[in-house]
């Protein structure tokens, strides 16, 4: 009996595995090669844009004609927001001028829009991904 549990229990627990939930991130107007794609992903208003719990550094492998597809792996179904930095020194970090213009490309996910001199709300930026994960596009903007 204790091993038709066991049995039962690790079945039932492999199907409810979330292990294999992406976001396909599609990130259109990208300048260059050099350096790498931060992406910062968000779960809640928490911090957002600028104190991320889970960031990735990824290599802009597979550049083709200004277009970059990354995945970029979530815990669970839920919604999320992102943002996008093109870390051209790879440094991890968006470098600024002296006035606090951003001096790199970004995004953030739906392309929400700067209000003003301040960044979207979490709200703008809002996205949900599903059990089979989600393909989300975004589109940087350099200054």
């Amino acid at each position: 009996m204790l091993l038709l549990f066991s049995f039962l229990f690790l079945c039932l627990g492999t199907e409810s595995s979330n292990d294999d939930i992406y976001i396909e991130l599609t990130i259109e107007n990208v300048k260059t090669t050099e350096g790498n794609m931060l992406v910062s992903l968000y779960s809640d208003s928490d911090g957002f844009p600028y104190e991320p719990k889970t960031y990735f550094m990824l290599p802009k492998d597979g550049l083709n004609d200004g277009v970059l597809v990354l995945r970029v792996k979530v815990d669970r179904v839920g919604k999320y927001a992102l943002t996008v930095v093109d870390d051209t020194n790879a440094n991890g970090d968006m470098d600024k001028n002296f006035v606090g213009v951003p001096k790199e490309g970004f995004a953030f996910s739906n392309n929400a829009k700067p209000r003003g001199l301040r960044p979207p709300l979490f709200d703008d930026a809002v996205f949900h991904v599903g059990e089979n994960g989600a393909e989300h596009q975004v589109t940087l903007k350099y200054f």
